[in-house]
């Protein structure tokens, strides 16, 4: 059997041709590399291909693992076996061999070994990845004067927080890859700049990218898998408002994963009715502000020589059509309005 050879890493081919990214180790010419699968005796073996997808699936399965929790983090960790050798103690990577088959608490124990220091790796860059994720497909308060791309604020993100990603986002072999660069050359780094910058438009001319890298981090495999999720632009990430883990979807309304959370019933299913229970109690404030607006249009139709009902109902028409733009555009809430239709009464 094979030995696995301690001093080989992880790399990434992402050649233009192939449909997938790769995890390979051993020697770039030979193109060896393993994975960890798994026999129908619950016993597993390492074997010697694995695919990486550029789905982006294997990154949200990233954000969403719980790695204080030790089944889901043995789940990633077994899933993703050789990308945490270079972890271990020498002793225990020379008793790894191809294709000899393990028991799952042999595996189990090397999990349990290693869980603090993968577990507070998984975390920092869980944290920092989440953060850039939820720049890239959230709007942004100075986005009101041209539409900023997730590219830009692809961009806006690394640049800005260059020093927090570096040690996880450059660990490939080639210049200037995997990021969006300005045309013509713009050299500011800070964010309030940059967001003023892509937001007015000023010398803007385009953003472009390099593809190709090998890497030897799985830290920086996800980086360049976010990457290319943003570059093909076919998908956004969001946060399920009912459970709080990232989805894909192709819809920007969509709020709700698909994933079971109660019983039987989806979050989608429980987000269906908290939209119904909030549609409901929203109509009853709209009818409330529709009664108001014809009382008070009534008090000056039957008083037309009493200023003082026109100017109040000229002024509170005013303000609720105001509150009512600020709710269309997310701004107010339905339950503020209603306590300011109770207070202006």
């Amino acid at each position: 059997m094979d030995k696995i050879n301690s001093k080989i890493h992880i790399s990434i081919n992402t050649r233009e041709n192939l449909n997938h990214i790769t995890l390979l180790y051993g020697d770039q010419k030979k193109l060896h590399y393993y994975t960890l699968g798994e026999h129908s005796n619950c016993h597993f073996f390492i074997k010697d291909h694995l695919s990486f997808y550029r789905t982006g699936t294997n990154l949200i399965d990233f954000l969403n693992t719980d790695f204080s929790n030790f089944d889901e983090y043995f789940v990633w960790f077994s899933k993703f076996f050789t990308s945490y050798i270079k972890y271990f103690e020498e002793s225990d990577i020379r008793t790894l061999k191809l294709d000899k088959s393990y028991s799952y608490n042999e595996i189990e124990t090397l999990a349990k070994k290693y869980f603090k220091v993968i577990k507070k790796d998984a975390e920092k860059v869980q944290a920092i990845y989440s953060e850039f994720v939820d720049y890239i497909f959230n709007k942004h308060s100075m986005e009101n004067s041209r539409k900023m791309t997730n590219q830009m604020r692809f961009y806006i993100y690394y640049t800005s927080h260059f020093k927090v990603l570096k040690p996880y986002i450059t660990d490939f072999q080639i210049d200037n890859a995997f990021n969006y660069k300005i045309v013509p050359e713009y050299l500011e780094t800070s964010e309030d700049k940059l967001l003023e910058f892509f937001a007015t438009g000023q010398h803007f001319a385009d953003v472009y990218s390099d593809i190709g890298a090998t890497s030897s981090s799985i830290y920086t495999i996800l980086y360049i898998t976010l990457f290319q999720f943003v570059e093909e632009n076919n998908f956004i990430i969001k946060k399920c408002k009912n459970c709080g883990k990232y989805f894909i979807t192709d819809n920007p309304r969509v709020n709700y994963c698909d994933n079971l959370f109660k019983g039987t019933q989806t979050c989608k299913d429980i987000g269906n009715q908290i939209a119904q229970r909030i549609k409901q109690e929203n109509d009853k404030v709209y009818g409330k502000y529709r009664k108001m607006y014809s009382k008070k249009a009534m008090l000056v139709k039957r008083n037309p020589d009493i200023d003082v009902y026109k100017k109040d109902y000229e002024n509170w028409k005013k303000e609720a059509r105001k509150f009512m733009d600020n709710i269309r555009n997310e701004k107010k809430t339905y339950d503020e309005f209603n306590k300011w239709l109770d207070k202006n009464s």
